[in-house]
């Protein structure tokens, strides 16, 4: 299990580009970092419609409950099912102890990362163009990081 964890602190911190944090009021990063084309429009449509977020995630969908256990880690083979999904909605980041990035990692696909600002919690949502729509592929649940 210290392994896992491990492993997940250092893929949350790894990414070679610099994140950059996004204005909570608009969606759009606060930076010059260009979100790919169409994606801002489907992130706000992802949190607010739960038909659209339904019909715009990758079922199975790997990644990890909250509060992962030593045995799910361990497994690294969890699956969110449509069955045990929880609608995601937009955090209000300037009303609470967290912060986001969303790192486009190219023009198909983007990484957010929401983390508590004293470092102990954080997840991650992977979303990618599958066709011509973007959808959720990858979203490990808020779980304590390794420091």
């Amino acid at each position: 299990m210290r392994y896992f964890i491990v492993a997940l602190a250092l893929f949350l911190t790894a990414c070679n580009q610099r994140p950059e944090e996004e204005n909570a009021s608009s969606g759009k990063p606060a930076s010059p970092v260009e979100l790919p084309a169409g994606f801002a429009d489907f992130y706000q449509k992802f949190h607010s419609d739960s038909i659209f977020q339904m019909e715009h995630i990758v079922f199975p969908l790997e990644g990890l409950p909250d509060n992962a256990d030593s045995l799910t880690l361990a497994n690294q083979d969890y699956r969110w099912l449509p069955e045990n999904w929880r609608m995601q909605r937009q955090f209000d980041f300037e009303m609470s102890e967290f912060k986001r990035e969303i790192i486009p990692l190219n023009e198909n696909m983007v990484l957010e990362r929401i983390l508590h600002q004293s470092g102990e919690f954080g997840m991650v949502r992977r979303f990618a163009l599958v066709g011509d729509e973007w959808h959720l592929i990858y979203y490990a649940g808020m779980n304590r990081l390794a420091k």
